[in-house]
């Protein structure tokens, strides 16, 4: 049950006594003397309050059975540190044995807003969002498994890494082959390839960009949204995936949700003074039947709150900012929602933000040395090739010169 495969620890405390009782405990563990290792550890608190000693507490009990006891200590270790990402990881791990899916993916989530890059969390909750059929969010996590394994040789990683390549290959071709069809009006050709491609690959926006947009020549607007919210899901800043959601939904005369994604497309168009002023004017005149119908914004949080149960986090974060965007009034209710589940899905973002702060602060007090771990760690959260990864390169660089 305890993360064994996840960054271990390390118990900083001045009493030698502490340091000394947690050897010996550890030692007691590895042997799998569960009961004494439990005594040791109890022995080592009275000297400090430590998170990762109610960690290793909790691993105790669970070894022994106490798997309810266990869980009290580590949501004490989370209590004193809410970083702690194998308190988390464990609690997680409890309760996907006991079936509880959303509750363990939620402690997973939150595992990886400390520790982006712990590979067990990522693997995780791939497979749980598998079980899920939640196959978009299943590959994101598989992926995400496959950049931060510290063992690329196992058995394990090769299966995973063949089978996720193998599927990137066929998805590709098929998108290939659908792009020809639809280029020569072989519509229904083109849209058998798309699907194909999806099912073997589903994490391609332009696959469901592709199929929306045969949907909606077609004048099937409700299967055109369904394809092109997917889009957005997996490229949330392409404009253009906007504006057919916005007309889209206009067409169906889903007015709450076409005033949505006009408000939010014309923040991409600002500087388009002729684009934008047609596109607030059609707000301008969606705004009065918005008004009569004021139960329409409530069915968005109805619908944020479900997602965000069934660990849905795209809609829910999707759902939320349409709630804001027609009830202005409630943002301070639920930006820091927002805000939390937005980490959620890309805590390398804050993390790396956190690191490029913490090194460049270092650097200006001449503790290279000390900065440079900041930077190390950008450059495996960050994909090579984006600017944050040749930033914290050259920072890296700079360090290693002076320290």
């Amino acid at each position: 049950m305890d993360n064994l495969e996840a960054k271990s620890h390390i118990i900083n405390n001045n009493e030698d006594t502490q340091g000394d009782l947690a050897q010996i405990a550890e030692k007691l563990y590895a042997e799998k003397d569960y009961e004494k290792a439990l005594k040791m550890y109890t022995e080592a608190l009275l000297y400090t309050t430590n998170s990762d000693l109610y960690v290793k507490m909790g691993n105790c009990l669970d070894k022994l059975g106490k798997s309810d006891t266990a869980i009290e200590y580590w949501q004490k270790a989370i209590d004193i540190d809410s970083s702690n990402s194998d308190a988390f990881i464990n609690l997680g791990n409890h309760y996907y044995t006991k079936n509880k899916i959303e509750m363990a993916i939620s402690n997973w989530m939150a595992a990886l807003v400390s520790m982006p890059e712990e590979p067990t969390a990522n693997l995780n909750l791939a497979v749980a969002y598998t079980l899920k059929k939640m196959t978009i969010n299943a590959f994101k996590y598989y992926n995400r498994y496959l950049k931060y394994a510290q063992d690329k040789t196992s058995e394990k990683y090769k299966e995973i890494q063949h089978q996720i390549e193998r599927n990137k290959k066929l998805a590709n071709d098929y998108l290939k082959l659908g792009v020809q069809y639809q280029a020569s009006k072989d519509k229904l050709s083109a849209l058998k390839c798309y699907k194909r491609a999806g099912q073997y690959y589903p994490n391609f926006s332009k696959i469901h960009l592709n199929i929306g947009s045969l949907y909606f020549a077609d004048q099937n607007y409700e299967e055109a949204a369904k394809y092109w919210t997917k889009a957005m899901y997996l490229d949330p800043t392409y404009p253009k995936t906007i504006s057919n959601l916005a007309i889209c939904h206009d067409m169906l005369k889903q007015f709450d949700y076409a005033y949505c994604y006009y408000t939010i497309f014309a923040s991409f168009i600002i500087n388009q003074p002729a684009e934008y002023s047609k596109v607030v004017t059609r707000c301008h005149k969606i705004k009065p039947y918005l008004n009569d119908n004021p139960l329409l914004a409530e069915n968005h949080i109805i619908a944020a709150k479900k997602a965000f149960a069934n660990c849905d986090y795209d809609r829910a974060i999707s759902e939320f900012k349409n709630y804001i965007i027609l009830k202005p009034q409630e943002q301070d209710v639920y930006f820091e929602m927002v805000k939390k589940l937005e980490q959620y899905l890309n805590p390398e973002r804050t993390m790396i933000n956190i690191c490029n702060d913490k090194g460049i602060k270092l650097m200006g007090q001449h503790k290279f040395k000390e900065a440079q771990k900041y930077f190390a760690r950008i450059l495996v959260l960050a994909d090579s090739g984006t600017p944050d990864y040749a930033n914290a390169r050259r920072k890296f660089g700079i360090c290693l010169q002076n320290s």
